[in-house]
Parts: structure tokens; sequence; C-alpha cells
């Protein structure tokens, strides 16, 4: 009889196993894992967000509820020029802050009015007036605090970017990063250990420029230059003023 020999099978790369072959490919909503179908899937919105990263500023006051709600409201106390009475309560704070934002939302209905009747003649000119107004008196209807108190989470603890927090809550990009630049300077200006205006009552108008106006001075002969935000450089000799060279050429700095 025939001798039959049974050889095991060749080695083929393609049956292998791969357990990292579908490591970054993004999960399906429809599967027996989710208990989605198909119908459940139409009714639902996807919402697609780029991978987390580092940000280019790091904000620590935004990762602690305690120095974030202090920040938000010394935030809207400015914001609405407030002065807030010292060994307030939050809640107390906060409705004071809701008061005065429905105060400023009458007021702003009001010339959103007069800027709609003016749109029908001059759109151009109006027309930023108009968007201006609009969102101001629609951020005082849904509850300022709360938007900001979102836009923070989501942007800071969540990773969402600009645009999906606008998406999120239904604003524009720009406004949303200006938003947050503002709360960073508010903290660096006024909340952070280091502010240089920490604990001072709110000024506004020609009070308060002249507050930041202060900040930068020179001194006679050999001086400092201050700046609210930083400290620049220091002056090493006696400032040499007027002729035609540069004042940094004169001074020795370039």
């Amino acid at each position: 009889m025939p001798t039959v020999q049974i050889c095991p099978p060749a080695y083929d790369p393609a049956l292998e196993y791969d357990a990292h072959a579908f490591a970054h490919r993004r999960p399906n909503a429809v599967s027996a894992e989710s208990g989605i179908d198909f119908s459940d899937y139409r009714r639902c919105h996807t919402l697609h967000t780029k991978e987390r990263r580092a940000r280019r500023n790091p904000a620590p006051w935004a990762m602690h509820d305690e120095t974030l709600r202090e920040l938000l409201l010394v935030f809207l106390e400015h914001r609405f020029y407030i002065r807030p009475v010292p060994g307030d309560a939050l809640e107390t704070r906060l409705e004071r802050i809701e008061d005065a934002a429905k105060a400023v939302g009458a007021r702003e209905q009001v010339r959103l009015r007069k800027y709609l009747k003016a749109y029908e003649h001059a759109p151009r000119r109006v027309g930023v007036q108009l968007l201006n107004t609009d969102t101001q008196v629609a951020l005082t209807q849904r509850g300022i605090a709360q938007i900001i108190a979102a836009l923070c989470y989501l942007y800071f603890r969540l990773g969402y970017a600009s645009t999906d927090c606008a998406d999120a809550l239904g604003l524009k990009p720009p406004h949303c990063r200006q938003m947050l630049a503002r709360l960073a300077h508010t903290w660096e200006r006024f909340v952070a250990p280091h502010a240089p205006d920490r604990g001072l009552p709110v000024l506004r108008g020609h009070a308060a420029r002249a507050r930041l106006g202060n900040r930068t001075r020179y001194r006679a002969g050999v001086g400092e230059k201050y700046e609210v935000r930083q400290r620049l450089y220091r002056v090493s000799a006696p400032l040499k003023l007027g002729g035609r060279k540069p004042v940094a050429r004169r001074n020795g700095l370039w």
C-alpha cells in the first residue's frame, strides 16, 4: 500500500493574527457591544474630535472647582462692574451677578430693536453692531455664568477644541477663544496669588486706565521699567534722551 505522509501547514503571513492591527481604528457605533442598531443611530448625533494634545498655555485654575468658581465670579463682577461686599457668600455674589446681567440684557434688547430698524437702510454700517448686541442678549438670556463654566469644562477638562465647544454651546469659535483668553488675563491680574491687583475694587473708565498707567513708570537716572503682565528689563545706565539715534542704540541695548 502506498505511504501517505501528512506535512504540517506552511507559514502564511496573511493568516497571522496581529493584536495591534485594529488599535487605531474607530469603534463602530452599531455593534453588539454598544447595543445600538441602525434605526437608533439615524437619530443620534455624531461628534468627531481630534486627538487631545497639550494646551499651549496651561491653566491650573481650570482643573480645580474652587479656583474656577472664584475666577468665574471675579470675571463676571468685573464684566458688570459689581463691587463685592467682603464676607458675602458665593450664592449671594452669583445672585447679584444674575440681577446685573438681566439689567444689561434689558438695555441691550432696546438697542437691538433700534439696530434692527436701522439695518433695513444701512446693513453694512449696522451689521457688526447688530451681531454683537444679539450675542449679548442671547448670553444674558441663557445664563452667562453657566455658559462660561461649561466652556471651561469642555475645553480644559474634556479636551475639546474651540470649534467643538462652539458647536456644543451654540457660539462661534473666535468668541470661545476670546472668553478663554479674558479668563486667563483675569486670573493673572486679579485672582492668582502673585496678581498685582489682587483684592482691589472694581474700577471703570478713567480710574481703571489710571491704575493701569501707574504700573508702567520711569525713574530718573538708573531705574526700572515695569509692565502689568511681566517685568521687561532693567536699565543699568542713566537714560539718555534726545539726539537722532534710536533710543535702544543710545542706551546700549542693541
